[in-house]
């Protein structure tokens, strides 16, 4: 997938009476090493907040295959406005849409090129120029759309990934019963939440897209989203934009996987555990296999979601340490990733794998032939 960036942040400029709206955007890979490799119409369109809201002033962007970067520059002069105003940028395809899961299932329920909105300006109230913060949103098979904020700075940590999103969108898929007897362990899990509490960890949430994503889907579900303290104010920002479904609630709590499990954690009983994209540093593969450990003998009934994006071989040695410590894989599946894969660090890989674990002694009470099916709010 292709996810466009802004390199500049849209700024609006007022002088000698005229106004005007620049910003520079590029078009790469989700950890930036590949830039999209052919020529594409884009569009940048200046509107309202709202999915449905207004178009104030639309252009046609071109980007061309041998483009690093792409400039923006929108003549406001003679435009009405009704400030507040976000900038949206996509391809002419989809227009005002948010990125649909649905519309991309046969390339894994994903779009390829994955759009930008700008945070609001609003020049009456002195909001010149948008933080280096944007949103994208997504319109899962359950119709909830899901609006995620990310970091447009160097901090991987708090960009979304293509492993995450392939994970969202599996999870979506799984909920809407559209992959009947695919992932039936996955499937009667879920299916639980119909008659108890569903309590859901994810691990190295990031942005949170998969916790909230589920939480968005999945009525009577606690999702406890756990990572790094520096992704907190981020994380805060998107539960607070959440629509959780009925009944479901989300929450965050700082895990280092090399100390102590927090309160939060160690306090509750987990059914689902959601790790997505959290082996590509060998460093922390060892404290990650640890936790991992010491999770299940808190919650030895617990089903384990892996999601992963092959960056390099040496990831190979999460697989090797996690089996020795008697996790029992329960099934796997390749999702493709839409568009083409790209030539840099961690771009080659054309799909995403998913896999379903168990610890060493499960003790299950999911019976994919006795639950009920999920009914997504």
């Amino acid at each position: 997938m292709h996810y466009i960036r802004f390199l500049k942040t849209p700024k609006v400029h007022v002088e000698n009476g005229a106004v005007t709206l620049s910003a520079v955007i590029t078009l790469t890979t989700d950890l930036g090493e590949t830039f999209y490799p052919h020529d594409i119409l884009l569009a940048a369109s200046l509107r309202e907040p709202d999915d449905d809201g207004d178009i104030y002033l639309r252009r046609s962007l071109q980007w061309k295959k041998d483009m690093r970067s792409l400039n923006i520059s929108l003549d406001l002069t003679r435009t009405e406005i009704d400030w507040p105003a976000r900038l949206h940028v996509h391809t002419k395809a989809n227009g005002a849409m948010a990125d649909s899961f649905e519309e991309h299932h046969s390339r894994g329920h994903l779009p390829g090129i994955i759009s930008v909105w700008s945070e609001s300006l609003d020049p009456t109230k002195g909001i010149f120029e948008t933080r280096r913060r944007v949103e994208r949103r997504f319109t899962p098979l359950t119709g909830r759309t899901l609006n995620m904020y990310e970091d447009t700075g160097e901090s991987i940590a708090r960009h979304l990934w293509d492993g995450s999103l392939a994970l969202t969108a599996y999870l979506d898929r799984v909920a809407a019963l559209r992959s009947v007897h695919e992932a039936p362990l996955l499937e009667s899990v879920l299916s639980s939440a119909t008659y108890r509490k569903l309590n859901v960890l994810e691990l190295g949430c990031g942005c949170g897209v998969v916790g909230i994503g589920l939480a968005q889907t999945v009525p009577d579900c606690d999702v406890l989203l756990t990572d790094l303290p520096e992704v907190d104010e981020l994380v805060e920002r998107n539960i607070a934009a959440a629509n959780p479904a009925m009944s479901s609630n989300i929450d965050f709590a700082a895990l280092d996987w090399e100390a102590p499990l927090p309160p939060k954690v160690s306090s509750r009983a987990f059914d689902l555990i959601l790790v997505a994209e959290c082996i590509y540093n060998s460093d922390s593969i060892p404290p990650l296999v640890d936790t991992l450990e010491r999770l299940v003998q808190r919650s030895p009934r617990a089903v384990i979601l892996i999601s992963t994006k092959v960056r390099h071989e040496s990831e190979a040695m999460f697989w090797d340490l996690f089996r020795s410590k008697g996790f029992k894989q329960k099934s796997q599946t390749s999702l493709p990733v839409p568009g083409e894969p790209g030539y840099g660090y961690g771009d080659s890989a054309s799909a995403v794998d998913i896999y379903i674990y168990q610890g060493p002694n499960p003790r299950t009470s999911h019976s994919p032939s006795s639950s009920k099916p999920v009914s997504p709010a």
